[in-house]
C-alpha cells in the first residue's frame, strides 16, 4: 500500500458526472441532426392578414374580419426545406374543407403567401376558419379566425345580443 493515499468516491462521482454530461449533449445532438436530415420543414412564423405590403409583408393582421371581407391572406415564414419538400395547405370553414393545394418548396428558407377568396369576389362565408399547413403528413402549423356575418344575415331579431 502506497503511503498517504486515501481511497475516496469523489472520483468516481465526476466520472458519471462526466459521463451522464457526455450522454445528454450525444443526445440532444442526434436530435437536432437527425431532425435537420429528415428535412423537417420549420415555420417559423404564420400570420393570417387582409393584404401584403410592397415588401411582402402582413398588412392588418387579425383574427377576427369583419363580414364584408372578401380574402384572406396566409403569410408565413419557413426554414429548413430540402429539394422535393412539398407544403399541404388546407383551408376549412366551421370544420368542414373547402379548399386544398400542395406547393412545392423550391428554397431552404424563404417567405410564401396564399389568398382564400371566391371566384366572383364576394365576401366570404361567415364563421369559424382554420387552415392547417403540413409536410409529409405532419402537421406544422394551424391559425384560427372568424369571419362575422354580414349585417343582412341575420334571421329577423337575431341581431340583437343576448344577455347571459
Amino acid at each position: 500500500m502506497v503511503a498517504g493515499h486515501k481511497r475516496n468516491g469523489s472520483g468516481a462521482l465526476v466520472f458519471l458526472g462526466v459521463l451522464t454530461f457526455v450522454l445528454a449533449a450525444g443526445a440532444l445532438w442526434s436530435f437536432s441532426i437527425g431532425d435537420v436530415a429528415a428535412g423537417s420543414l420549420r415555420l417559423d412564423e404564420i400570420q393570417i392578414c387582409e393584404e401584403l405590403d410592397g415588401n411582402l409583408k402582413p398588412i392588418n393582421s387579425k383574427r377576427n374580419l369583419p363580414g364584408e371581407t372578401q380574402q384572406v391572406c396566409l403569410w408565413f415564414q419557413y426554414s429548413r426545406a430540402v429539394e422535393g419538400d412539398s407544403l399541404e395547405i388546407s383551408w376549412y370553414l366551421d370544420e368542414k374543407l373547402i379548399q386544398r393545394e400542395v406547393v412545392s418548396l423550391s428554397s431552404e428558407s424563404g417567405i410564401r403567401a396564399f389568398y382564400l377568396l371566391k371566384e366572383d369576389a364576394s365576401p366570404l362565408d361567415a364563421g369559424f376558419y382554420s387552415v392547417l399547413l403540413a409536410c409529409d403528413g405532419r402537421e406544422k402549423g394551424m391559425e384560427n379566425f372568424t369571419v362575422a356575418a354580414l349585417e343582412g344575415d341575420y334571421p329577423e331579431g337575431g341581431d340583437e345580443f343576448l344577455d347571459y
